[in-house]
């Protein structure tokens, strides 16, 4: 597993997306600060560029949000790979929202644990909203590489679920450590 306390973000086509020490690179807190600081006027302005409804956008960006808001940029965009890869997985939901909100019915049971704790999934703190949204705007047209390797699971490091250990660890970014499954 490769722990990651940075990286550098850079524009890839999906065949070079895997994860490889020359992929991963350490990058400095001036390329973090300059792609956070360019957040468009209006935030859902570039959707029809991306072709995706805005439900789907939004969801997207909840679980970018909610999920990993206090996490590094770099473990922001991990988060937002892991919700694409499971769309893109036949095991998965087929859509955005089915993903984050899968199995949200069930109080303390779903995939993402904002989505079913009784609590609002509406954001509330509006600079973090951006950076989710930004990130959410840039994962969907494909200006950042999957550092995660295909991951489709993640987890705190403070929390040790069963089902970690039949999965492949891919790297950890921040607090959070994500895996994969082997096909």
């Amino acid at each position: 597993m490769l722990s990651v306390t940075g990286v550098f973000l850079a524009t890839q086509s999906e065949s070079e997306a895997s994860i490889t020490p020359a992929v991963v690179q350490q990058s400095t807190l001036s390329v973090t600060k300059a792609v956070t600081s360019q957040a468009p006027r209006d935030l859902y302005s570039q959707l029809d560029e991306i072709n995706i409804p805005s439900e789907e956008f939004r969801c997207l960006a909840q679980g970018i949000y909610f999920e990993a808001r206090s996490e590094p940029y770099e473990g922001q965009v991990a988060v937002a790979y892991v919700i694409m890869n499971r769309v893109k997985d036949r095991r998965y939901p087929d859509s955005i929202c089915g993903v984050v909100f899968q199995n949200e019915h069930m109080r303390n049971m779903c995939q993402f644990s904002f989505a079913c704790d009784g609590q609002s999934d509406n954001p509330y703190e509006m600079t973090s909203w951006k950076v989710a949204v930004q990130i959410a705007q840039r994962v969907l047209t494909n200006t950042y590489s999957d550092i995660t390797a295909r991951s489709t699971h993640y987890h705190a490091d403070y929390v040790k679920p069963r089902w970690a250990s039949h999965l492949r660890p891919t790297l950890q970014v921040g607090k959070h450590i994500f895996y994969r499954e082997e096909s």
